[in-house]
């Protein structure tokens, strides 16, 4: 059995002529915290998408504890253990926080369970003041928060984070970094963001992706100071961070 609990191997993925992942090799170990970083276009995004079965790759493979998933749908990924957040929040709106986060927890547990589930995941996202706010009359921030919630009361054994932080004021975003750091003691996380100053809050090691391909790998305090990621790809945004 493979030592990592998530891997790609080959993984590409084309637009026509564009190869906007270009095969990647990839290893995330169990418990492990990585954040992706790099410019826009680099292929991050993407390839978060292949992951989470947003979109099938053109070649390569996806395995997630030894089985298979490449072109998995993304509720069939979502059933093997895996919490996703996409970049713009995917919530329901109509319904209030509370509604949204314990439909997560059902998914799991019988409804005495959920409903303890469901406050607990509340107070630890510190949104328990919004519980019984319809979720589209929330901020971006806030709404952001409540799709966390959702994605920790499904209890995943590995949480993909597109972008979490964006449209978040500065308390929110330091109580997403906890939140983030708290998820990583039982499973393991992977972040994609630009934001580097909350990189900062929450990295250890880091992938950095340029042009569709893993430029550099390394601990984050050694990326931040490599002069070639800092002019290429990580521009004005590492000097400022």
């Amino acid at each position: 059995m493979s030592k990592y609990l998530l891997t790609t191997r080959g993984l590409t993925m084309r637009f026509g002529g564009v190869t906007a992942v270009d095969n990647v090799d990839f290893n995330l170990a169990e418990g492990e915290l990585r954040c992706l970083l790099g410019p826009n276009g680099a292929g991050k995004s993407t390839f978060f998408k292949c992951l989470t079965g947003q979109l099938t790759p053109t070649e390569g493979k996806i395995t997630l504890s030894d089985q298979d998933i490449t072109g998995a749908l993304t509720h069939q990924i979502v059933n093997l253990g895996v919490g996703i957040k996409t970049q713009v929040p995917n919530v329901f709106d109509g319904v209030t926080a509370y509604e949204n986060v314990r439909l997560s927890a059902r998914r799991k547990h019988l409804a005495p369970m959920a409903k303890d589930l469901t406050h607990h995941t509340l107070e630890r996202c510190g949104i328990t003041h919004l519980a019984k706010r319809e979720v589209g009359l929330l901020s971006h921030g806030q709404r952001q928060l409540v799709e966390l919630a959702m994605v920790l009361a499904g209890e995943p054994k590995l949480i993909l984070l597109d972008e979490p932080a964006a449209g978040m004021t500065g308390d929110e975003r330091d109580r997403l970094a906890q939140l983030v750091l708290e998820s990583a003691r039982s499973a393991a996380v992977v972040v994609v963001e630009h934001d580097m100053a909350f990189i900062r809050q929450i990295a250890n090691f880091v992938t950095v992706f340029n042009r569709g391909a893993i430029f550099r790998e390394g601990m984050i305090n050694d990326i931040m100071q490599d002069r070639e990621v800092q002019e290429i790809y990580l521009g004005k945004q590492a000097n400022a961070a």
